[in-house]
């Protein structure tokens, strides 16, 4: 079932912006992403939310693949062409991993992109609000090449 592109948006947003939410991890990096897909045609991105439910830390992972579908062999502007949006959502269970799938179409890259920051926008609100709650120097998030707060290494699976 193909489902809108602004309904993925919503739910990633909806998601990042909850008031339980004490963690968050990038793992490709959501400004980078245009510039590649200005030459390739394909991006992504993933991004870690650690909620507190029930007493528990809950890990909900989320990656988003992103590809036109051009109707030419030759391409000379990606933006111009629609495609197709693949977002998955896993959690962390006592048994593994559950994830669900759901499929989105793009007509352009600036619709796209305008729903890319609309994600971006809520991870940094609530990276920073994250991050003034921490007794740690404020850091400038333009520096960070990795952004993570409230989540421990052990949790996201990195190098394992």
């Amino acid at each position: 079932m193909v489902v809108k592109i602004s309904d993925v948006t919503s739910e990633i947003v909806s998601l990042i912006s909850r008031e339980n939410v004490v963690g968050l991890a990038t793992h490709r990096h959501l400004p980078h992403e245009k510039a590649i897909y200005m030459r390739h045609g394909v991006c992504g991105f993933a991004v870690d939310v650690m909620l507190e439910e029930d007493g528990r830390r809950n890990l909900y992972s989320i990656l988003v693949t992103v590809e036109a579908k051009p109707r030419k062999k030759i391409v000379d502007d990606w933006m111009k062409y629609g495609g197709r949006v693949t977002y998955y959502l896993t959690v962390k269970t006592d048994r593994g991993f559950k994830t669900r799938k759901k499929i989105s179409t793009y007509r352009d890259g600036e619709q796209l992109f305008k729903q890319v920051e609309e994600v971006r926008q809520a991870f940094y609100r609530k990276y920073r609000e994250l991050k003034m709650k921490q007794e740690v120097a404020p850091v400038k998030v333009e520096e960070e090449i990795f952004h993570m707060v409230g989540i421990e290494e052990r949790d996201l699976f990195l190098g394992v």
